[in-house]
């Protein structure tokens, strides 16, 4: 509910004003009332309400004072002047201070109505710009207050997961990390820190039967394919202010829990203690600097392909795993083993964990990353010009990108490795394979939209690779900043 102010001097006309608000309008409450301006600011301060309506006439501070002093403190107060006088001064100066409108008495209430309806509009708008705030500063681990968390989450106790496709999201990431927030219109909340994941927050009215089944049946129907998948859900519902200890529980346990190719659904609120895994053994390094001091690159190989093998079979997380890795990494160009330069490296390395469907797939990845050079020279003998041949990428991409393709499988059809394929588009692109695929699917969303024959979203949906047309219009949101329809509406005109 939307909290609304009701400022007069006549105890009569605040009570006619409360009931035309309470029967007549819905989503509004009146929170507060005062009966002159000093009042009326001193309760602003304690109760921050959405909407002031006030007289203008009154002792101590007038109605016109009481809205410029509030807009300066709270420049988002919606503000309503309700008068009997109808002098133009009043209604300018009204303006002026930021007033949002201004209503003659006798109040007609189809005519308050038709007011709080444009409020409402702007306030959904409003609130819905400062939830998805409040979100990224939670997953963030940003402080946030319980009592903002408490006034834009309304819907009195919710239930969350989150879902994460593939692996972590990316540490060095494209010139503009995206976040994909829900629908305004959408009932449950969500929120990605990139397009291979969903947060979804659920207002506890909407949950019919077990949230755990209802969760589970709205992932399988929504996300895209994935060579696997982590869920990480909560069983039970939390109060409105407690959101933001919900949330960073999930996340806490989502980067903690995934493993390489590995499905897992977890239950992060069944009463177990969820412990990170800490261990700093690296006695590993002794073994594998030894026989790189020797220079037996092909022994290493074998070393390094057990040692994973090994680390897969012990279910050994993501975060594990990449801080054993990039020891190795680190270890290898000491001994002038693959790439010099370390921020290729990293780059590489990130899109090795996030693209690897398997163990197999990452130590593929990983002997193209160390010993890149001989098998780049030998693939370049075979082609006349590399941009000409990224151009057939390209174009093979676009071809089927409404299919569920990936960089595993692009690589594979065209005869190189996911390495090489990485490398191509930091190159020629300058952004990473996923974020080129998703720029791709978007503008084709827009020409088809823009197309003169009637299509639905749900076509454009499948035709551009997503299939439920809900998630799609997340992503398309969050690339054009207006949904599908609205983008319908805005190229008829």
């Amino acid at each position: 509910m939307y909290q609304v102010m009701v400022v007069d001097d006549e105890p009569a006309a605040v009570n006619l004003i409360r009931t035309v608000v309470e029967k007549k309008i819905d989503r509004f409450t009146v929170s507060d009332t005062a009966y002159d301006g000093k009042e009326a600011m001193e309760k602003i301060k304690e109760a921050r309400p959405d909407v002031l309506i006030t007289d203008i006439q009154m002792p101590v501070m007038n109605g016109l004072e009481l809205v410029r002093m509030a807009k300066e403190l709270y420049p988002g107060l919606i503000c309503v002047i309700v008068s009997g006088y109808q002098e133009f001064e009043y209604a300018k100066q009204a303006i002026q201070y930021g007033v949002t409108e201004y209503i003659l008495k006798p109040i007609v209430p189809s005519d308050m109505r038709k007011v709080f309806e444009k409020i409402g509009e702007k306030l959904a708008v409003e609130y819905y710009r400062q939830r998805n705030l409040l979100i990224h500063r939670m997953v963030n681990d940003i402080p946030t207050k319980k009592e903002e968390i408490g006034r834009y989450f309304q819907g009195g106790r919710y239930y969350g997961a989150v879902i994460r496709r593939n692996g972590l999201p990316c540490h060095f990431a494209d010139h503009v990390k995206t976040e994909v927030f829900s629908d305004i219109n959408e009932w449950m909340i969500t929120y990605g820190r990139d397009d291979q994941e969903t947060l979804y927050l659920c207002p506890e009215e909407i949950v019919c039967g077990d949230y755990v089944e209802m969760i589970k049946r709205q992932i399988k129907k929504e996300q895209p394919e994935a060579a696997y998948e982590t869920s990480i859900i909560f069983r039970k519902s939390v109060p409105g202010e407690e959101i933001g200890i919900m949330v960073r529980e999930l996340y806490r346990v989502l980067d903690g829990s995934i493993i390489l190719g590995k499905n897992q659904t977890i239950i992060a609120d069944d009463g177990k203690d969820f412990v990170l895994e800490t261990d700093k053994n690296y006695d590993f390094l002794q073994n594998l600097e030894y026989i790189a001091k020797g220079q037996k690159f092909e022994r290493l190989k074998k070393e390094i392909e057990g040692l994973i093998q090994r680390w897969d079979k012990e279910n050994r997380t993501q975060l594990w795993m990449e801080s054993r890795v990039r020891q190795i990494c680190y270890m290898l160009q000491r001994y002038g083993v693959g790439e010099a330069d370390y921020r290729e490296y990293e780059y590489l390395l990130d899109e090795a964990f996030v693209n690897a469907g398997s163990w197999e797939q990452l130590f593929t990845s990983l002997m193209d990353i160390f010993y890149k050079d001989q098998k780049e020279d030998t693939l370049n003998l075979h082609k006349q010009s590399t941009e000409e041949y990224f151009e057939k990428i390209k174009d093979y991409i676009q071809n089927n990108m409404a299919k569920p393709i990936s960089l595993q499988s692009v690589s594979k059809e065209m005869g190189v490795s996911q390495t090489y394929l990485s490398r191509l588009f930091r190159k020629y692109e300058d952004i990473s394979f996923n974020n080129y695929l998703t720029f791709l699917r978007m503008e084709k969303a827009k020409e088809l939209l823009k197309s003169e024959d009637k299509i639905f979203v749900k076509d454009v949906a499948e035709q551009v690779g997503y299939k439920d047309q809900f998630y799609f219009s997340r992503i398309f949101h969050t690339y054009t900043g207006v949904r599908p329809s609205e983008y319908i509406e805005k190229e008829k005109r």
